[in-house]
């Protein structure tokens, strides 16, 4: 019998789902991450996501000798992946591209939040205040949309971008443009400060790690085009925050969209939140209903294949060396 760890509150909306797959193989051992719960001595499978309990998942990992895989129901691994995961031959799988639409939509929203400047208008809305203006801000359509990271959401977000009537440039570590892409221009990572100059609004879909941390610092956000918008749906590390306010400030970037920040949850007392021109949301852009039937759904296809032996055949499987 092989022993599932799984967050409490998945097994209990996913676990009928889960155990069709196993035939009688597995057992779910549901979790919130608190001391004195079962013991994790032969947990083999670990689906990490909504422990709500005071351990983390990172802090779980070690107590699990017998592990063999972990299937992040997010995108990023970069909160509980250690060296020892690797020294352990342990396998990871994630979510990328399951949130896509729910996180491309959400970038969509913060993008027009921004231009059309919903924040002073919520304001107007909470002091019941008609203002009625002739223009406020500006549309998307024309503009050049610049997404760093061009992954499954970035490829959605593009194909969302240019039914809007954008001009839709990314960049990708192997810029290579295959037919159908939703794309003008594509770049190498070397071009992100071509990309940040050239584009109206930008919108950060890259995965945290070793490279990617503050991608987005003192002299990126500089470069980026006077009176840009910045999107950030991706992860808080792979912006520079302290930079950011200061361009804010300065007045060269019009406004931020921040689903992420860094770290989580943000301090009341970060400027962030009472910003004029910055909305924080708190890392909710791929959260919905379907995308989390879809993440189960790709653990249990990935339960199948390795309960038969096929763990070659893995979807999804994570570079750990990235992440170290």
């Amino acid at each position: 019998m092989i022993t599932v760890a799984i967050a409490r509150a998945l097994a209990e909306e996913f676990g009928d789902r889960i155990e069709s797959v196993g035939a009688g193989r597995i057992q779910l051992l549901p979790l919130r991450g608190e001391e004195g719960e079962a013991p994790l001595d032969d947990v083999e499978i670990a689906v990490y996501g909504r422990y709500d309990g005071p351990l983390t998942f990172r802090e779980l990992v070690p107590r699990m000798p017998e592990l063999r895989w972990i299937h992040s129901t997010g995108a990023g691994i970069d909160t509980f992946v250690t060296p020892d995961l690797a020294e352990r031959g342990v396998v990871v799988t994630n979510s990328s591209g399951v949130y896509a639409p729910a996180m491309a939509e959400y970038a969509i929203a913060g993008m027009v939040a921004i231009a059309r400047d919903f924040r002073r208008l919520i304001e107007q809305q909470d002091e019941a205040r008609w203002n009625h203006e002739p223009a406020v801000g500006r549309e998307l359509y024309g503009k050049r949309v610049g997404i760093v990271g061009y992954g499954g959401t970035g490829r959605y977000l593009a194909t969302i971008c240019k039914a809007f009537g954008m001009d839709v440039w990314a960049t990708k570590r192997r810029p290579i443009m295959t037919a159908g892409e939703p794309l003008d221009r594509v770049l190498p990572a070397e071009g992100l400060h071509e990309l940040l100059a050239a584009s109206d609004y930008v919108v950060v879909t890259a995965s945290l790690n070793s490279t990617t941390r503050h991608l987005l610092g003192e002299a990126e956000l500089r470069a980026c085009k006077p009176g840009a918008v910045l999107v950030n749906v991706a992860r808080g590390g792979v912006l520079d925050q302290d930079v950011l306010l200061a361009v804010l400030d300065e007045g060269r970037l019009a406004g931020a969209f921040l689903d992420v920040t860094e770290p989580e949850p943000l301090p009341p007392e970060s400027p962030l939140w009472r910003h004029p021109r910055v909305i924080v949301t708190p890392h909710i852009a791929g959260g919905s209903p379907e995308g989390w039937t879809r993440t189960i759904d790709l653990f249990c296809d990935n339960l199948a294949l390795y309960l038969s032996g096929e763990t070659q055949r893995f979807a999804n499987v994570a570079d750990l060396a990235e992440h170290l």
